[in-house]
């Protein structure tokens, strides 16, 4: 056995590992997205484990108590802003002399509804007597929608379909978190035991370098919850001032639900709080112009449009943003990784493109200098 083939032979466990390795990187690369926000996620929630760490002391309690911590807030938030937009949406509705449904097989549904309810005993149901429990009415109504079932049917099972897709990404985002959490310092003890000359070649440079990258990616991530919520703060008090000058007609609604609407659509790629701001002005235009009351206060509304685009969009997110989420990292460059990474990888790209400038950083800066180094 000679030339390629006793190679081959000697090192048939690496080549082994290499193809383990490229199938594990095929069938996680469909699920690349939630592996970025998982590691996102383990990021900031990994000070929070920090501090509670001396007074809990089982491991996967202190996790699933970290997560909690992060994940309770955005439900209040989401639960909150349900809340709002449906009393807003009632309030539209009413306002547009929408308060009941026009004539048709349908406009009896509340009626049909509540006699099902009254109708709905354990004598019918023993009996058997389902007529009595849904009146003809629903039957008709049914029938008249007859022709839109298979429709309804298509998008139902569309809804349902995308609603299973992002449960299923909530939780295996929610689990990579929990296990990198729970076990970041277990797998950073077996990487040194597996391949110690690996470790501690070229002055410990791989030890270094990911200890480096590990801090800079905690500083900008965690940054980036701190730019939420201090650009939610910064938009809720500019709506809020607004309000105290601003005409009747003018006044901005729920200013504290959408400073925080604004905070959270600043994470959002290219557009960001424009899908706040944008329809924000529409509905304020609109109320305006049906009040008739837009030229008299138009100045006010060029000057209220301006303050918002400068004081809440522009100053925070391409000023503040860089100092508080940039770790060592070169400012300008991280700027960039923000503004490239979403057009490449989408939403997911505002974290991916921080990865990999951070690591293309470190790189340069730890390992290419230690390994060219002459030796003495």
């Amino acid at each position: 056995m000679s030339g390629i083939f006793k190679w081959a032979y000697d090192v048939k466990w690496l080549i082994f590992g290499l193809v383990l390795v490229l199938l594990l990187f095929w069938v996680a690369w469909p699920f690349l997205t939630v592996i970025v926000y998982a590691i996102f996620l383990y990021y900031i929630a990994k000070p929070i484990k920090r501090r509670l760490r001396p007074y809990v002391k089982n491991g996967s309690f202190l996790v699933t108590l970290c997560l909690f911590l992060l994940v309770l807030p955005l439900l209040l938030i989401i639960g909150y802003t349900l809340l709002v937009a449906v009393y807003q949406l009632n309030a539209v509705i009413a306002g547009l002399g929408l308060q009941s449904l026009p004539q048709g097989p349908l406009s009896n549904l509340s009626s049909t509804v509540s006699h099902a309810q009254q109708s709905l005993t354990m004598e019918n149901i023993m009996s058997g007597n389902f007529s009595a429990i849904v009146p003809p009415s629903l039957y008709q109504a049914l029938y008249g929608y007859s022709g839109s079932i298979f429709s309804l049917q298509q998008v139902v099972f569309a809804t349902g379909m995308t609603i299973v897709d992002i449960v299923f990404k909530l939780f295996l985002i929610l689990i990579i978190a929990f296990y990198l959490l729970r076990d970041d310092e277990r797998l950073k003890s077996w990487f040194k035991a597996t391949f110690p000359v690996l470790t501690h070649e070229h002055d410990d440079v791989l030890l270094r370098y990911a200890r480096a990258v590990d801090e800079d990616l905690e500083k900008i991530f965690f940054g980036n919850i701190l730019c939420i919520v201090f650009f939610a703060i910064v938009a809720a008090f500019i709506f809020n001032l607004l309000n105290v000058f601003a005409p009747p007609t003018m006044q901005i609604p729920s200013p504290i639900l959408l400073g925080m609407l604004c905070g959270v659509s600043a994470l959002v790629p290219v557009v960001g709080m424009y899908i706040v701001t944008v329809p924000l002005f529409l509905y304020i235009l609109i109320e305006s112009l049906a009040a008739g009351a837009l030229i008299p206060n138009a100045l006010f509304f060029i000057l209220m449009a301006a303050a918002v685009v400068i004081f809440v969009q522009t100053l925070p997110d391409f000023v503040l943003r860089p100092f508080m989420a940039r770790g060592k990292v070169n400012t300008g460059l991280l700027m960039f990784a923000y503004i490239l990474g979403p057009i490449v990888f989408g939403i997911a790209g505002l974290f991916i493109g921080a990865i990999v400038l951070v690591l293309l950083t470190h790189y340069f800066t730890i390992v290419l200098p230690s390994i060219t180094k002459k030796p003495a």
